[in-house]
């Protein structure tokens, strides 16, 4: 039975022409391309085996990524320089890799990991005084109770505002853009569709640009503190 021996981590982009091809898209794009250039990547046992490759989150179709996370897990070592080349040799600019690094194989699932993502959203329909001002008075607030209709599922309730590390406003070319970090954990999610809903209802969608994803990195500190309350 193969075991991993090395785990992988790259930052990659999702660009314009491909933002409307699904997740599962991108995860058979990168599997192929992994396998093209002849990386040892391990596949789960039993009937039907699947590649070891994780995503921090599926980017939303429609969506560009400017710094999605994907990490793979590796049979046998090969050094990054390898990985790297021979990886963007069968890939393109439309999903570029962008960065890749080694991290610790006992490390928590990468999913887990992920606290916050950042998002550049174009808007037009709305003048930078009137969203400037929507969010100045949203971040005034503590709490913005807020709820999300799904289609054929129970609404969803939650606090937007604690959802909401930060959020800027800036003119731009007759619009405005909207910068904003959201919660993107396991304990609250918050898209930016919900967002731009609750603040900028009038205003009209260019598009959404996910810019970067901020991972939580373990520590035996943390780990301590969560368990005991304490530091050791």
């Amino acid at each position: 039975m193969s075991e991993a021996r090395q785990r992988i981590r790259a930052r990659f982009c999702k660009g314009e022409r491909v933002r409307h091809i699904s997740h599962l898209d991108v995860l058979r794009y990168w599997e192929r391309a992994i396998r093209r250039a002849e990386l040892p990547l391990l596949y789960s046992q039993g009937f039907t085996p699947h590649p070891k490759i994780t995503f921090a989150a599926p980017l939303p179709l429609g969506f560009i990524g400017e710094g999605e996370i994907v990490e793979v897990l590796l049979e046998e070592r090969v050094s990054l320089e390898r990985f790297a080349a021979d990886l963007k040799s069968q890939t393109t600019a439309d999903l570029e890799l962008c960065e890749v690094g080694e991290v610790s194989l006992g490390l928590p699932a990468l999913p887990t990991l992920l606290r916050w993502a950042d998002y550049r959203i174009g808007l037009g329909g709305i003048t930078p005084e009137d969203a400037s001002e929507a969010a100045k008075a949203f971040l005034a607030t503590e709490q913005f109770p807020w709820r999300q209709e799904r289609d054929g599922k129970k609404a969803r309730e939650y606090d937007l505002r604690s959802g909401v590390a930060s959020l800027r406003v800036e003119a731009n070319q007759g619009g405005v853009v909207i910068e904003a970090r959201l919660s993107c954990g396991q304990e609250l999610t918050v898209r930016p569709e919900q967002l731009v809903a609750a603040l900028f209802l009038k205003a009209n969608v260019d598009r959404y640009v996910r810019t970067g994803l901020v991972l939580e990195e373990p520590s035996a500190a943390l780990g301590a503190w969560r368990s005991r309350g304490q530091y050791e």
